[in-house]
């Protein structure tokens, strides 16, 4: 009697996006986790699990059928996971297992799926004390600008249209930095006791002596 026939192995990957950072120590974080086969299989119904650096589980969920907006085949599903409650650099491990539905062809011949695994990397701070108002104009026309780039320690935000952005940090002393193509990176030292409102002037870049196309 031959062997029952089995279709070869479809690859599969995970893609992990919208994860805060940082994270909050000891509260809940969540992010989304999308997984997709090469070959486009229908992969809803399948599970993901999330895990710490001691393989302590940490989240789990089990993918959604609808599809990622603007995609043919990325299943997803949003997860709730508990942040770690220690401060520092951290990470979670995290497993998708594919299940593809019975309904698409009989079990001896439907494809099979192997596990994949992604690990993501993140940190965890204290949590926020005080709120931290950032303005930022352009120097020479004394105009606010907006989609200026903020980092002040591990946070991070963009200006909006009035050259404005909020952050919600920890009492400590960071480095604040403020970027935009075609200004200068900006550097300075900031620190946080108290609500606060820091004022930044941005300069636009010089015009480099020999295009770089030359």
């Amino acid at each position: 009697m031959s062997e029952p026939e089995h279709a070869a192995p479809h690859d599969i990957s995970l893609a992990v996006w919208d994860l805060a950072s940082p994270v909050v120590a000891g509260r809940r974080a969540t992010l989304k986790v999308g997984i997709t086969c090469s070959s486009g299989c229908d992969l809803s119904g399948s599970y993901v699990d999330v895990y710490d650096g001691t393989r302590t589980k940490v989240g789990a969920a089990r993918i959604a059928s609808a599809l990622w907006p603007g995609t043919d085949a990325l299943y997803w599903a949003e997860l709730d996971i508990a942040a770690p409650s220690a401060e520092g650099d951290h990470a979670w491990t995290i497993e998708g297992i594919a299940v593809a539905p019975s309904h698409l062809a009989p079990s001896h011949l439907a494809p099979s799926h192997e596990r994949v695994v992604s690990v993501v990397r993140f940190a965890a701070v204290r949590p926020p004390e005080h709120r931290v108002t950032v303005e930022v104009i352009e120097k020479d026309a004394g105009v606010p600008m907006a989609g200026v780039e903020l980092r002040l320690g591990p946070f991070r935000a963009t200006t909006n249209k009035a050259g404005v952005a909020y952050l919600h940090v920890p009492g400590d002393t960071y480095d604040l930095c403020a970027w935009k193509i075609g200004y200068d990176m900006l550097s300075t030292t900031a620190s946080i006791a108290t609500d606060t409102t820091l004022r930044l002037e941005v300069m636009t870049a010089p015009e480099p002596e020999q295009p770089y196309w030359a």
